[in-house]
This record gives C-alpha cells, sequence and structure tokens, in this order.
C-alpha cells in the first residue's frame, strides 16, 4: 500500500552524496515516505540508489527542511526519492565501500 501523495509545486536544493556540486529540482509530490522530483538542468544524471540530500525552503512559513532520500527510480528528468533516516546514510554509504 503508498502512502498518499500531495501535489506541490515547491523548489528544493539536490545534493548527492559522493558526487560533487548540488542542483535545483522541483519537488511535484510528496508523501511521509518519499517524493517525486523533476529537474531542468542536462548534465544531472541521478540513477536508482543514489543517496540525496534535499534542502527545501518553504517561504511562506520561514522555515527550511532537510531530508535524506535514496533514488528508487528515474525516468528522463523526473526520479522517486525513498526518505531515510540522516544516521542511515552513512551506513548505506559503508556498505558500498
Amino acid at each position: 500500500m503508498s502512502a498518499t501523495r500531495y501535489e506541490t509545486r515547491e523548489k528544493a536544493s539536490i545534493e548527492v552524496y559522493g558526487k560533487s556540486g548540488n542542483f535545483v529540482a522541483q519537488l511535484k509530490n510528496l508523501s511521509v515516505t518519499g517524493a517525486c522530483l523533476e529537474w531542468v538542468h542536462e548534465d544531472v544524471n541521478l540513477i536508482k540508489g543514489d543517496l540525496v540530500r534535499i534542502t527545501v525552503v518553504l517561504r511562506a512559513i520561514n522555515r527550511r527542511h532537510n531530508v535524506s532520500g535514496e533514488v528508487v527510480w528515474t525516468e528522463g528528468k523526473v526520479t522517486g526519492i525513498n526518505f531515510i533516516k540522516s544516521s542511515d546514510v552513512l551506513e548505506k554509504l559503508m556498505d558500498r565501500n
């Protein structure tokens, strides 16, 4: 059973752990378990299994939210992210080496 998804158009800064640089994406939808991101940059190359840090600035309430996630699918310039605990990021990175 999937979580209820909510449409959104918030901008987010995306950092891919282990790769240099950030890029800007738009959150297409959001749930308690994950998000769908879309970007316009040609040089973005997300693949299944990439670990990311997503920063969203909610100007309406003057708040900044940071969440970690794992890429679970990518289709063109759209990707699905499952949220993971920040404490699990290091463990997942260590398991790769």
